[in-house]
């Protein structure tokens, strides 16, 4: 399974950087390419640790919101 938006905002922020791909960024990242990889695409089932490090390398910052309940 895929979550759309993490994809999308990992694939900005590396585009930004100058990245042209995943093999690109796992070069600077300390994980394997499949753990990389895994966040690249957005994968649901992608380790939080693993998406707050590759965020890290793509100068992006992971924030927690409070959802309003009605």
């Amino acid at each position: 399974m895929q979550n759309r938006e993490l994809k999308r905002i990992m694939h900005e922020a590396a585009e930004d950087l100058g990245y042209t791909g995943v093999m690109e960024l796992t070069k600077d990242c300390d994980l394997s390419y499949e753990r990389v990889s895994k966040v690249y695409t957005g994968s649901t089932s992608s380790k939080l640790s693993d998406v707050a490090h590759v965020a890290s390398i793509l100068n992006l910052k992971i924030k927690f919101v409070i959802k309003e309940t009605d």
